[in-house]
């Protein structure tokens, strides 16, 4: 994925309960085959252990994830591309690249329960897909 140009810091939020990654895992399996119908191409998950030492180490198995601190959503449409990382603190990092667009979009979504990641995830896709 290309360097965003824009960035800005945020405070975040540490309370890993706040957003459950097991049900966002399950938002994503939800819509693969719809995603993949479409032409997008479904990387694996990636998952970061909030047990882990700094650096943590992106891992490619919720299992080896003890107590998850973010799961990783790799989407890529041709030229198009995005990279969701929803935290359990309860927010999303994302980073888009539409194919119409030249520069990234970055977003910082706060996300109050998993049930709102799929209306982020989808509206996403959307952009992606939009010729």
């Amino acid at each position: 994925m290309r360097t965003p140009r824009y960035t800005r810091a945020v405070e975040r939020r540490i309370d890993l309960s706040n957003l459950d990654l097991d049900r966002v895992a399950s938002i994503v399996a939800e819509r693969h085959s719809q995603w993949t119908g479409l032409g997008i191409t479904v990387s694996d998950l990636t998952w970061m252990d909030n047990a882990s030492a700094w650096p943590r180490p992106l891992l490619a198995a919720r299992s080896q994830a003890h107590r998850p601190m973010s799961v990783g959503v790799p989407l890529r449409m041709g030229k198009a591309e995005a990279e969701v990382v929803l935290y359990a603190g309860g927010w999303a990092d994302t980073e888009y690249l539409p194919a119409s667009h030249q520069e990234v979009i970055c977003e910082y979504v706060e996300v109050d329960h998993a049930d709102e990641v799929g209306p982020l995830l989808d509206r996403i896709v959307a952009a992606l897909t939009d010729a």
